[in-house]
């Protein structure tokens, strides 16, 4: 069963964000004058909701000077090549599992990862 999302505009959006009532069940129908604040558009991303890049807007003028970030820029070495040995996965559940999954503790990166590592093993031991 395919269920269709209620279109709302941006404004609509922004203010159930505020009443923490933003969910899924919305789909936001932006137009072309539509400005959203980045710090706006940051907690729209992480509900889920693809805020085009267009339409965010950042405001300089708000930045405050933070001393441990004064003075000449240093290099340094990143884990960036243990970052990319990580894997994203997109898990397609019903909703009934994805409030499970949301009520529970499970760490959801260990689960997935120790059922492949078993799988594998597995599939080696089988082939062997």
């Amino acid at each position: 069963m395919h269920m269709t999302k209620n279109k709302i505009t941006l404004a609509k959006a922004l203010a159930l964000l505020e009443q923490n009532a933003l969910s899924k069940d919305y789909e936001v129908d932006f137009v072309d004058s539509d400005i959203v604040a980045a710090t706006d558009a940051i907690k729209l991303g992480a509900l889920g909701f693809d805020v085009p890049e267009d339409k965010i807007h950042y405001d300089d003028t708000n930045l405050e000077e933070d001393e441990d970030f004064e003075g000449e820029w240093v290099r340094i070495d990143s884990d960036i090549a243990d970052y990319k040995q990580h894997l994203m996965i997109k898990l397609k559940v019903d909703h009934e599992i994805e409030a499970w999954l949301a009520a529970s503790n499970i760490d959801l990166d260990s689960l997935v990862s120790e059922l492949i590592t078993g799988f594998y093993r597995s599939s080696k031991a089988i082939k062997d």
